[in-house]
């Protein structure tokens, strides 16, 4: 999990001074740059909407494309396709033997529309 806290340990050891201590009371204890970058927390994402949001359904599209998976589906699909409308937040997931698949599946999607 870790290794002891350096500044507990310091605080101990320099109070209690006890025989045989093997710590080094001469200087502050150093800073683990794993712990403190594992302390960081990451931005919240923004409650409000920054720019200019999309003024009719089907006018921009997001796409992302996931795979190669490891596990294959019962269908024996290893990817996906995934499309939202930034209109209306509506979702749409194809899922793809192969990402070689998603140019046609993306073109299919988008005559329909």
């Amino acid at each position: 999990l870790g290794h002891a806290n350096y500044k507990a340990t310091f605080a101990v050891a320099s109070r209690v001074k006890a025989a045989g201590a093997a710590v080094d009371l001469s200087s502050a204890p150093p800073k683990c740059d794993s712990c403190i970058l594992g302390k960081q927390t990451r931005t919240p994402v923004p409650k409000i909407r920054e720019g200019v949001r999309s003024t009719e359904r089907g006018a921009t599209f997001f796409v992302d494309t996931a795979g190669t998976q490891c596990t294959h589906s019962a269908s024996g699909n290893v990817c996906a396709l995934d499309i939202v409308d930034y209109y209306s937040s509506y979702g749409w997931m194809f899922p793809l033997p192969s990402k070689g698949h998603c140019g046609p599946t993306l073109r299919a999607f988008i005559i329909a529309r």
